[in-house]
């Protein structure tokens, strides 16, 4: 019955999305609204397309029936190098066919990416509905969590067997099917509940709560990499505060740190089977793999997608025993290492291109321009980010790649609204 369900509610999220879109007098923004508040079931691990892409496509053919096409008000130099990229990748890896129906899985972030950057731009206001957009993803997908450990594991929304979850101590996924994905998923969404709208003059205490519940979601999660992540985060705030909230930030962290050495023991993020050292030694020995694969494809890559063929074919050591059927590893336990042997040195760079454009963007207006610390809260979720990326390919999930792909388009939006001349009122 639960398999049947879960098969039937992405193709109604569909057929709910289209009449929306199309009943709607603004369909740019009900199409990312409606991705945003549907966040946790626009993708299933179960299916080999999400519902994610049959949206997004739908509403690139609609919006071509106007007389402004998408990518009109947007710069989209860097997507055009992309997509050119990993055409070629495509075509000079073994498994071409594969390739190109993982470009076609990986067009509409691309897509999203545009919509969400050109509403915001047309609407500045806009862009803070997207947040709240996101708080109320997180505010969801604490509650499933919590309703997860009261209900059990079998509460969920996939039917596939991840050995991450049981394998040595319980580490809850809550929406997704990886517990290390929904670790980096908790990592960046706290610090967007930290975001305020200027001019409000104070947080509210659902903004702490909910700050406070994706952190003790974050240690259910057992995720080492994302808990890292957050304390970088926190720092990186710390760096930019006043001399009065630096000390209080540092005398926090030592706090927390003593907490955790005491409790150590309780917690499963430090409770787990493997030590530190045994998980990198496990990890290292696939990484040493994944080198092989992108020196020998440096420029452009073995291909999008292509990672498991790869490693059926060359290293057949690589796999989980699920449900007593082997299943080869999809990324190398590294998400910079996915994207360097899949995407070659060329993909990469355009890549995280995007990203490190808009922080240094972002950084430059906070800095020089204004001192609005939702650019730092912004910046410090994609930090937190980027170190939990090490330890898992995270945008193999769907809903993981638009959380940052939004965080990304918001900041570099709000720090266009400055460049603009936009006046805040503090």
């Amino acid at each position: 019955m639960k398999e049947l369900i879960l098969k039937i509610i992405p193709y109604l999220v569909i057929l709910l999305s289209f009449y929306a879109i199309l009943k709607s007098k603004q369909p740019g923004k009900e199409y990312l609204l409606f991705i945003l508040y549907f966040y946790p079931i626009i993708y299933s691990a179960d299916s080999v397309y999400s519902a994610f892409q049959f949206i997004t496509y739908f509403y690139f053919l609609y919006s071509l029936r106007n007389n402004q096409p998408l990518f009109s008000n947007s710069k989209f130099g860097i997507s055009l190098y992309l997509i050119l990229v990993l055409f070629l990748g495509a075509l000079s890896s073994n498994f071409v066919s594969n390739s190109i129906l993982g470009i076609v899985k990986f067009l509409p972030i691309i897509i999203f990416i545009h919509v969400l950057i050109s509403e915001c731009l047309k609407d500045k206001e806009f862009v803070f509905r997207v947040i709240s957009a996101l708080k109320f993803t997180l505010a969801i997908s604490v509650a499933f969590l919590f309703l997860q450990i009261v209900l059990g594991l079998d509460f969920s929304l996939t039917t596939m067997e991840n050995p991450n979850i049981t394998f040595e101590s319980i580490r809850y996924p809550g929406i997704f099917q990886d517990p290390q994905k929904h670790a980096q998923f908790l990592s960046a969404l706290a610090f967007i509940a930290l975001i305020k709208k200027p001019g409000n003059k104070d947080y509210s205490k659902y903004s702490y709560y909910l700050f406070g519940a994706a952190v003790i979601g974050l240690f259910l999660t057992g995720g080492r990499a994302a808990l890292l992540g957050l304390v970088l985060g926190i720092f990186f705030i710390v760096l930019f505060s006043e001399t009065k909230v630096k000390f209080l930030g540092l005398l926090g962290i030592l706090l927390i740190g003593a907490i955790v050495v005491s409790l150590s023991q309780y917690l499963i993020v430090f409770s787990r089977g493997e030590s530190l050292g045994d998980s990198y030694a496990v990890r290292n020995a696939i990484w040493q793999d994944a080198y092989k694969m992108y020196f020998s494809h440096f420029w452009l890559g073995i291909g999008i997608d292509n990672y498991s063929k790869y490693v059926e074919i060359y290293f057949p050591d690589q796999f989980w025993l699920v449900a007593g059927e082997k299943v080869f590893f999809d990324h190398p336990e590294n998400g910079y290492l996915k994207f360097l042997t899949e995407l070659g040195t060329l993909g990469t760079l355009g890549i995280f291109a995007f990203i490190l454009n808009a922080i240094t963007r972002g950084l430059h207006t906070f800095l020089v321009k204004v001192k609005d610390f939702n650019i730092i809260f912004l910046i410090s979720a994609l930090l937190s980010w980027f170190l939990g990326f090490y330890s898992v390919y995270s945008l193999g999930d769907t809903r993981i790649m638009i959380l940052i792909a939004t965080i990304t388009g918001v900041l570099v939006v709000y720090a266009q609204r400055y460049n603009e001349g936009v006046l805040i009122v503090k």
